[in-house]
Formats: structure tokens, sequence, C-alpha cells
């Protein structure tokens, strides 16, 4: 199967240990620098990647250091980057990882570039060379409002193709109510598995009943939770639903890229025709993978590593 992966490529560069009061310090030494890549869509097409699956990206990088970086990276992964751009006149979006002792992480982001993106840089012939269009990031790209999203959806539904979707509560806040922000987007996706947050905030509800019953309007054959430390929650139905604890078998390291790497897994084993409850499982293992090392999808293994935990375990 072929997936089509959208949205923003990062390069991630994490500095640790920061103390607290690094702003009232002149100079502090700290651990070897690692860079690694980030972002959604380039995560989730990695984690793809890794598991066997066939997968192009469409994002943009910068002309230089850390877009080569992150070319490169995709090109070990064996991800197609051909529909990846460089423009030459914004950097490659950087995000630097201050991290205290405690874990506590501060974020300084340069991500200009990402409000390029719009449903323009995706073909028609790209889309029906894959079986599945997923998009990172929504509510987070600038150029890839509720517009510009549900224009790539219906292109995607028109060709025949399935859809996924991803969100991000890094948002600005909006005097609309928060699920008009997506309406006509969430028209024309298949799978849609925000965070608690992220379906908090659109859904304007804290309950997660009452958060369910406010998508279950919307035509989605799965809809879902990330519900971070406490599993998930999945439905394809809206009447029936199947609730999984994560799995504990690992040390947390780094929770960066967490929610990706189960959208990855999740994407893989729904595109083999799994139960919605074995697709669960698969992406809460791939999750617990990614979170046992520094870096979104630096210790995700190969489908086959995955599938000898799920049974294992």
């Amino acid at each position: 199967m072929s997936v089509l992966s959208v949205g923003m490529s990062f390069c991630d560069i994490p500095l640790r240990p920061c103390p607290a009061n690094i702003m009232e310090l002149d100079n502090t030494m700290i651990e070897r620098v690692q860079f690694h890549t980030g972002g959604d869509a380039l995560t989730v097409a990695i984690v793809l990647a890794k598991m066997g699956e066939s997968v192009s990206l469409v994002s943009k990088v910068g002309n230089d250091g850390n877009g080569s970086f992150v070319l490169s990276e995709l090109a070990r992964h064996n991800v197609d980057t051909h529909m990846v751009t460089i423009e030459d006149e914004y950097s490659t979006a950087t995000s630097y990882q201050l991290i205290e002792e405690n874990g506590q992480r501060h974020f300084l982001v340069d991500c200009k570039i990402n409000s390029l993106m719009k449903s323009a840089d995706v073909s028609d012939q790209a889309i029906s060379e894959a079986d599945l269009v997923f998009f990172g990031s929504a509510l987070a790209l600038e150029g890839m409002d509720d517009i510009q999203l549900s224009d790539l959806f219906r292109r995607a539904h028109a060709l025949g193709k399935l859809t996924a979707m991803d969100a991000s509560v890094a948002v600005k806040d909006h005097a609309v109510c928060k699920m008009d922000l997506l309406r006509e987007t969430l028209q024309d996706t298949d799978i849609f598995i925000p965070s608690y947050e992220e379906a908090s905030y659109l859904a304007q509800k804290t309950d997660v009943q009452d958060i369910m019953d406010a998508f279950s309007r919307f035509p989605l054959k799965v809809f879902g939770i990330k519900l971070g430390g406490d599993g998930c929650i999945l439905t394809d139905d809206f009447k029936n639903y199947t609730r999984l604890k994560p799995y504990h078998e690992f040390s947390v390291v780094d929770t960066t890229g967490a929610g990706d790497c189960f959208m990855g897994g999740f994407l893989c084993a729904y595109l083999k025709g799994w139960s919605l409850e074995e697709c669960g499982k698969f992406a809460s293992a791939v999750a617990s993978f990614g979170i046992s090392a520094v870096g979104p999808s630096t210790a995700v293994p190969d489908f086959d590593t995955v599938m000898q935990f799920v049974k294992k375990h």
C-alpha cells in the first residue's frame, strides 16, 4: 500500500541539560548535540517507511544545512522526497529544545517556511498514485486552513483515496466556533485521531463521551482520541468503542512525537485491513518504542519487531 504524507518537516536540536536560570548565566556546559528529524508529516512518513510501507512526503525545507540533514534522513529511511520542495528564501523549520534536568522542555522555533504550504502543492497525479492521503498539523499551518485542506481531501475522495488527519493545538484563539475551523475538511476525512487536548479544543467539551458525541455528526470511518498515558479510545461507528491501555514495558525517555508514532502505526495496520482493536494495539506498540529514546522516531524498529512485541504482550 502507498501513503502520501503532507505537512511539516522539522530539524529538532535538543540541548541538555539546560539550567532553569539559563538567562542569568554567561555560559553552561551541555551534552553532545545530536540532530533529529521531527514534524508530524515527516515522522509519520518515517514510521510508515520503517514498517515497510511505500510512502512519499510533500513538505518544504530550506536551502541550508538543516534541510540537507532532513533530506538525507528521509533518504536513509527510503521515504520518497521528490515532492519535498527546497525554498531558497526560508530556513528549514527548526526546533531548539532546551531540556532541564527534570525533563521540562522549552522550545525556540523557526517555522515560517510552513506557512507556504498550500493544497496546490499536492498534485492530482501524486494523489492518484497513493492509497491514502495523510495530513499532519491541521490547525497549525497558516496556509492550510479549512478551505485549503478540504480542497485536498475532496480531490483525494474524488480519486477514490482514503484520507487521514492529525491536528495540533498550537493555534491562535479564534472568535468562531472551534469546530468550524475544520468543519468542511471533516466532511471528507476518513480517519481522525487527535489528542485529547486537540479534540477537546475543537469540540469545546471536556468529557470524553461528550467529545465523541460532538464528532459523531461527521461521516468519519474511524475516530479516536489519544489519551497519552491513559491509552486511547477508538470507534468506527460511534456506537461501540474500543478503549486500550498503553504498554508499560519501556522506560519513558522522550515523548516528543509519540502521537505521530501512534498515527504511523495505526495507518500501517489499518491499510492491512486489521480490526480496530488490532490497529490500536499495534499503534500503541509503535508509540511505546518511540518514547524509549531521544528523537520522535529514533527507536521505532521494523514491522516484524513490533509484531513480536505485540504477540508477546
